[in-house]
């Protein structure tokens, strides 16, 4: 592991560039269409994180591009790794703060399964790779703090 915190995989870099390309289309469909219909319908975290998004996942397809040519790839790498993150708990948490406009109970039932799913995610890596347990956790604690505190925290105090 040459000292990184987390395992660079250059194949995996790739198909991040790929999924993140269509990612960012369809948020400036999202986007525009939110435009179109009326921008004050909704409320300016779940705006502001879908808009913040894109420019997230755009670094996050530069960063991984590098991984795939450039010797030096931890920063790179961890760079990738964090706006990929970040761009993708935001995308989550926007589609579940407008459910929860009308469907509380199906948003934190969204959540869940979230949260439920990238443990058994987590634990299948960790399992298979038993030395990569720290980043597993540190990855997995990563993402579920963003969904709680931009996606369900919320609801809890009516932003």
């Amino acid at each position: 592991m040459e000292g990184n915190f987390f395992k660079t995989n250059p194949e995996k870099a790739a198909s991040r560039v790929n999924i993140n390309a269509f990612m960012i289309g369809s948020l400036f469909v999202i986007f525009t269409l939110i435009w179109t219909l009326s921008p004050k319908q909704f409320s300016p975290l779940i705006i502001s994180q879908l808009v913040l998004a894109m420019p997230l996942l755009f670094v996050s397809s530069l960063s991984y591009s590098k991984v795939g040519y450039r010797k030096e790839v931890k920063y790179w790498d961890y760079l990738g790794w964090f706006t990929n993150t970040i761009g993708n708990a935001f995308i989550f948490n926007v589609v579940g703060l407008l459910l929860g406009k009308e469907y509380l109970v199906v948003s934190y039932l969204y959540f869940g399964l979230i949260i439920v799913l990238l443990l058994i995610y987590s634990i299948i890596n960790i399992v298979t790779h038993p030395h990569r347990i720290r980043e597993k956790i540190f990855k997995y604690l990563f993402f579920v703090t963003i969904i709680f505190m931009l996606g369900l925290l919320p609801f809890w105090i009516n932003l």
